[in-house]
């Protein structure tokens, strides 16, 4: 099929020395073409491995969050304060306040998906800067989750590699699953 892993892979390995290119660029754009981004950060492992993996992951997932929040900010910020108000307004000012570590903690335990996330920050007063520094920071963790599940398919031998993959994706959903933060009213 057309979503088959090993395809894709062999797709971004036949621009040679340009694939890690290639791979970003099209992470960049995936949400605009409805690609899944767990699926692609697999291949991201099964193709480069567990370390480029994740560094190119996490260059063409952030790129890719940067492009979905400012297609929101430009298209829609405007609208959305002319009908917040009350806790909604309020609710808006605490994430501009305190929007590295909100966008920080929304990417370290993710709790909607990744391009709902992207779009719906884009709405909020939340700064750009505050928002790319917190998502390069924040989307690390599941990146290499992801990329090392990618990578660690490319062996199915190696079950323990996989179980450690698992493992560290489960950890990660405990972890979100535990984690209560609220933005600071000061």
């Amino acid at each position: 099929t057309a979503l088959d892993p090993r395809i894709i892979k062999e797709i971004f390995l036949s621009f040679g020395p340009l694939a890690p290119v290639a791979y970003i660029t099209f992470y960049t754009v995936r949400s605009l073409v409805l690609f899944p981004s767990g699926m692609l950060t697999m291949i991201g492992g099964l193709t480069f491995g567990p370390l480029w993996g994740t560094v190119y992951s996490v260059i063409g997932g952030g790129l890719n969050a940067l492009v979905s929040f400012l297609i929101a900010r430009l298209a829609g910020r405007e609208a959305v304060e002319s009908y917040i108000s009350g806790s909604f307004a309020d609710l808006d000012e605490r994430i501009e306040r305190n929007g590295f570590l909100t966008v920080l903690m929304i990417r370290l335990v993710p709790n909607a998906p990744y391009d709902v996330q992207n779009y719906g920050l884009g709405l909020t007063a939340v700064s750009f800067r505050d928002y790319t520094l917190a998502t390069f920071i924040g989307i690390i963790p599941g990146a290499f989750a992801f990329v090392y599940l990618g990578h660690s398919i490319s062996d199915l031998s190696s079950i323990t590699n996989i179980l450690i993959a698992v493992m560290i994706i489960m950890v990660l959903f405990l972890v979100q699953k535990r984690m209560r933060w609220q933005p600071r009213d000061d």
